[in-house]
């Protein structure tokens, strides 16, 4: 069993800290983007498109952008219920979705820079990969974190962890000199005699 110290505890509550904040922004984005495909769905009618097929590739699109992104909120949503109970494996979704994410932008980037000349589209896709690979390791960390012993709440308020050190010290120190007996208990022969 692991033993926690100190600072070992204030990093571990760090970091999750840190995870609970980014799946947060995560589930955001995921909102923004369901809402905003939801809206341009309900606009967009087949008669103002100028080609139908282009009405129905573009609404179709639009479901599959809906549809990824209510998974990505789903997996967010779970991960942060397991970050917040301290149950690994609801992480496990969250990274297997965004494993998978980050493998389709990694081939859609390779095909992307041998087929087209350098532009800022791939630059802006390249720092997309980063980020997620960044997120993916940090959910791999936590991961990590939460498969061992949960350690303790810490305290960082100076004044509050005094008080509760005063308090625990109070209680744990020995008898004063004038509270105890003036004559030492007496002791029972057969526990004196060694074996």
């Amino acid at each position: 069993m692991a033993v926690w110290s100190m600072n070992d505890t204030q990093d571990v509550a760090k970091t999750t800290r840190k995870t609970q904040i980014f799946l947060r922004i995560f589930i955001g984005f995921d909102l923004f983007f369901i809402i905003s495909a939801a809206l341009n769905l309900i606009w967009l009618s087949p008669s103002e498109a100028r080609n139908v097929y282009f009405g129905h590739v573009e609404r179709s699109f639009i479901l599959l952008i809906i549809g990824i992104f209510s998974t990505s909120s789903v997996c967010n949503s779970l991960a942060v219920v397991g970050v917040s109970t301290w149950k690994r494996g609801c992480l496990i979704p969250w990274l297997l979705f965004f494993l998978a994410v980050k493998i389709f932008l990694v081939i859609g980037f390779i095909n992307n820079v041998l087929n087209n000349p350098v532009n800022l589209g791939q630059l802006i896709h390249l720092l997309l990969i980063l980020s997620i690979m960044s997120a993916w390791k940090h959910m791999q960390t936590q991961y990590i974190i939460m498969g061992l012993p949960r350690p303790a709440q810490v305290v960082t308020d100076s004044e509050t962890a005094s008080s509760d050190q005063n308090v625990e010290t109070a209680g744990d120190l020995p008898p004063k000199y004038e509270d105890v007996a003036e004559t030492p208990p007496k002791y029972d022969e057969t526990m004196m005699k060694p074996n």
